[in-house]
Parts: structure tokens; sequence; C-alpha cells
């Protein structure tokens, strides 16, 4: 069932199992057609429409399936089609608007593109397509092996990593959710994480076609809609809702939506992932609703979730990630520079957590970063990827998630772990969200600042929240050397905060501080920063009004003493190349 704003009550859509598979069957067929002899890739930039599933399934039994964030920039995109060599795009008018393009652009730019189809509007080319193939059955590759899926992890700019699944991984995922998060046929599944995220497209949807659950997609934005947030309890009892999945910053705004009951209700599966979870959300969702918010992880590379609570009525491990799934095996290590194991950490010391088990995928399309991705030399053998996050694990199997190990703020010879920070200000009664994260600094590398987003109403003094956290926190190292209030803090399409976004943010704000510190009088400048290469490259852009007043020579002494390339350049405001 498909659900759309503002009649929340009554379902727009409802597609049976039977008509999914026709439509996918079609589908396969018109993608194999529209490729012309060229293997099939089919990248679908779509909102969550029943459209989105059976582009992306059809595409899978034919060939590759490239789920794409419709949110994604023109750049970014036209990058991805040519680096998976799509054949075939499906997509909106509305999409390709938003992103200031259209068709005949993109099929210029992308060579591989023989056609881009049209999802609703008055030229709904897909709907055409897949019922001018009614009648065609096409053989299938059934390898479960081999690439069915590549799938972009990162952000909606610049050069997202490309994964590789198999339908093999998928399957497993999907089993392995189903029987944590309710495999009854009964179920009914809240389905409000995109389909370009293996949250959405696996652990819900998927799982769903496995088990023969109903899938309640809550929208075409999902929990990216307002509405869907407000009216989500109303939602819940309408259609008797019992199992979900959100990233934290969801579940905390879904613990204070306006239409948030005071007691039981038929939801008791509420799983979270993406980020770690903090242990107030946690106890404070399970006083409101009787409901333990059980929290899982696991990652792109990996097919999707590897660890979780089961819903057993018991009181789930607070603060630790589960155990792992069947046939999945997680194991906190030591590793050399070069990315090799060094040893295992014992239970409860911290270290690198790498997955193993037959859901790690065969990496990424661009072959260079595996060498960063698979460990070797681990013992008694087996396929093991880094996933990137800190943590450890204890004696009973738990794993315990601190962070991610590119998250750590290297202050001087102090680790941080940003999360010693974080849950000392997220204490603070005035305090909604909050993120650390390391800004540039000369002397020390990094130094800890923290960004904090108020509840509705609440008022709090950068200095006062400060001192807060100066009292809570337990390493002096870690305090944080400023705390800014944010309007909203930004936020990843999947609802995770935008860790990225900050460090960006934090990084401008050294810079402008930088350029003050060299110049007479206020100067107005453009700052250009490069995330494209191993390491940042900041271009300060002077205008020749402005040149007067600063001391470019000084200016770039100091930015040289930074861990990111720098230049200046004076003259009229351009975009360096």
């Amino acid at each position: 069932m498909h659900l759309e704003a503002p009649d929340f009550m009554t379902p727009r859509r409802e597609v049976t199992y039977r008509e999914l598979a026709e439509a996918v069957q079609r589908a396969a067929a018109m993608f194999l057609d529209r490729a012309a002899g060229a293997p099939s890739v089919v990248a679908v930039m779509l909102p969550m429409f029943p459209e989105g599933l059976i582009a992306t399934w059809g595409a899978q039994r034919v060939g590759i399936a490239v789920p794409l964030n419709p949110f994604l920039e023109i750049a970014s995109l036209v990058n991805t089609l040519n680096r998976t060599a799509a054949t075939v795009m499906v997509t909106t008018s509305q999409v390709l608007a938003e992103r200031a393009s259209d068709i005949p652009a993109i099929l210029a730019a992308v060579p591989t593109l023989n056609e881009i189809l049209l999802v609703g509007g008055e030229h709904d080319t897909f709907t055409a397509a897949v019922e001018d193939h009614r009648d065609r059955r096409v053989d299938v590759d059934d390898d479960p092996h081999r690439d069915s899926m590549v799938m972009p992890t990162g952000g909606t700019t610049g050069a997202p990593k490309l994964v590789r699944m198999s339908q093999y991984g998928q399957l497993i995922i999907a089993w392995n959710v189903g029987a944590l998060m309710g495999c009854e046929e009964e179920t009914v599944i809240g389905h409000g994480m995109p389909n370009f995220h293996c949250g959405g497209s696996i652990a819900l949807a998927l799982r769903s076609v496995v088990y023969g659950q109903t899938l309640l997609t809550l929208t075409s934005g999902g929990f990216r809609s307002r509405d869907v947030v407000d009216s989500f309890w109303d939602i819940v009892q309408r259609y008797g809702m019992t199992s979900t999945m959100t990233t934290p910053t969801t579940a905390f705004a879904l613990l204070h939506a306006p239409s948030a009951p005071n007691g039981p209700t038929t939801l008791t599966d509420f799983n979270v992932g993406g980020s770690t979870v903090s242990t107030a959300l946690i106890r404070g969702f399970h006083q409101r609703f009787g409901i333990w918010l059980r929290e899982c992880w696991g990652g792109t590379e990996f097919h999707g979730t590897i660890t979780g609570h089961p819903n057993d009525d018991q009181h789930p491990r607070v603060g630790s990630a589960g155990r792992p799934l069947p046939q999945s095996r997680v194991r906190a290590v030591l590793l050399d520079d070069d990315g090799r194991w060094l040893r295992d950490c014992g239970p409860g010391e911290p270290g690198e957590l790498l997955i193993g088990g037959p859901t790690v995928s065969e990496g990424y399309l661009d072959e260079e970063l595996n060498t960063q991705f698979f460990v070797q030399d681990v013992p008694n053998g087996g396929v093991w990827g880094r996933t990137g996050d800190l943590g450890s694990i204890d004696d009973d199997g738990y794993v315990w998630v601190s962070g991610r190990s590119k998250d750590l703020i290297i202050r001087g010879g102090h680790n941080i772990d940003p999360r010693d920070i974080e849950e000392a200000l997220a204490a603070h009664p005035a305090v909604e969200m909050v993120a650390a994260v390391g800004r540039p600094d000369r002397a020390k590398g990094e130094m800890p600042v923290a960004y904090v987003q108020l509840e509705a109403g609440a008022t709090a003094e950068s200095a006062d929240l400060l001192m807060f956290c100066r009292d809570s926190v337990q390493e002096k190292a870690a305090v944080p050397a400023h705390v800014t209030v944010l309007d909203r803090l930004p936020l990843t399409p999947v609802g995770k905060i935008s860790k990225p976004a900050l460090r960006t943010l934090a990084l401008r704000d050294e810079v402008h501080q930088v350029v003050a510190s060299c110049s007479r009088a206020p100067v107005d400048c453009v700052i250009e920063i490069d995330d494209a290469g191993l390491r940042r490259h900041v271009t300060v852009v002077v205008s020749a009004d402005g040149a007067a007043n600063v001391d470019v020579e000084s200016l770039q002494d100091r930015l040289s003493a930074y861990e990111f390339l720098s230049q200046v350049q004076v003259g009229k405001f351009v975009s360096t190349p």
C-alpha cells in the first residue's frame, strides 16, 4: 500500500503480489530490449513510488540496477551514469527539472545511455513501455553471486563510492532481518526509509516480499516528510502497523510527534540504525510507548543489517548494536598503517570493527578502493571487510559501536571519541540534537567543536552550553573549543546527522578566522573546498579591492601550516577549477 498526503487514512495505491510479479517480469523484458545488445544497466532515480521497486527488481533480473538518490546533483548524476555505463534511466520530469536539466542534455553527456523513461504525469513513458511488454518472457541470469545491483554510498555531491551487490547477499539480509524484526505474514511494515538505501530496499521492501508481508509505503517522501512524522502514530493505528525501522533522529522526532500516544500501540518492533543511539532516547521511547528501540548495525558494503537485538520481550542491552545475525561474523581488531591485521582485541577492548561472512560484497566498482576495504592476513581465512567503525565486542558477543573511525577527533596526541561530547551535551534539557566534529587547528591538528539544535521554543547560549559540557565531559582534552547553535542540523538523505557537512562548516569557520587574522579591515572572500582528492584543497579567493587590506603572503603562510592543500587567489570572484 502506498500513502500520500493529505489523506493518510485512504491508500493512494494498492499493488498485489501478483501484480508486482507481473510488472517486474515485464520491466525486465523491456530493460533488456532497451539495452540493445549491451549489458543492461538501469539507473533508478525515483521518489518512493511502487515503480521504483518494480524497476529495481526488474533490472536485476536481466542485469544491474543502480538506485540513485533523487536529490543527487547533476554533476554527480552524470558521473555515476558514466561510471556504471547505464543503458536506461528511470526518473520523473520533476526530478529532472529540479536538477535544471533535461533528457537531451543527459543523453548527450552519457554515451551508453539509450533512453530516459519517465514515471507519472502526462507522459508516463515507463508505464507505457512496461505495458508494451505484457506478453514478453525473457531468460534471466540466475547466477545468485553475480553483480545485480550497484549502490552508491556517500553524499549527493562529488563521486560516491559504488558498491557491488549480489542477489545472494540481498536475500540473506532480507531473510535475517525478517527473523530479527518479524517474519509473520500478518506483519505490516512501515516503509519510510528510501529505496536508494539498503535499509529501505532490502531490510524493509525485499524482506516483505520474502515473507509475504504488507509493505506500507509512507508517501513518496518517506520520513523526510514532516507530515508523515506528525501523523505517524495515527497511521500506525489506522493500518495496524507492527514493524518499522528508522534513523535515531527520526525516532527522536516520532517520540515528540503531535500524534504520539501515551501508551502501547500495535507497533511492537522498532529498530534504529545508521548511527549510534543515545541511551536517553531508548529509555524515553520505552517509558512512553512500552517499545524498546532496538539498535541494529551494518553497512552497504555488507548488503545491510549485520547485527541486532531479537524482539523477544527482553530488555535489550542498551547502548549496544546487538549480536551478529546468522552467518555473519564481527571482530574488533588493530590494523597497521597498510590496513593489515595485527591482532584481535580482547573483550571490551576498542578497535576497528570488521565484518566477515557471505554478505560481504565484492567491494567497489573502483578496484583501487578495494585495497583499503578488504583486510589481509586475518587468521583462519575468509573474506573480511572494514566497516570504518570503531567499537568493541563484549564477553557475550554484543557489538558496541563507539563511532566512525573517520569521525575520530585527533587533538594533538589525544584520540577523542565525539560520542563523549555528544552524550554530555544531549543531557542538557534545551538540546534536541547534537554532533561533534574536528575543526582544523594549526597547532593541534584538530580541535573538537560541537553543533547543537535546540528543542522547539527552547533557548540556550553557546557559552552556557560550553560550561555545561565542560562539567560533564570526563576527559579535559575532549572539551569542545566552541559550541555553536544552529537553527537546524544538516541531515543526510536518510535522516542521519551529516557530519561531512558539519566538518565543512567547521573548516570554513577556521579559514574565515585565518583570513580575519591577516586583514586590517573586514574582507569579503570566497572559500572554495574541493573534496575530490585524498586531501582537501582549499582556495581562498579575495577580490582585487579587498586584497588591499589583506597580507596575502602571510595568509598563504598561515594556511600552509594546516593539513590541507591551500592557495590564495587575488582578483575578481571566480570559481576555481
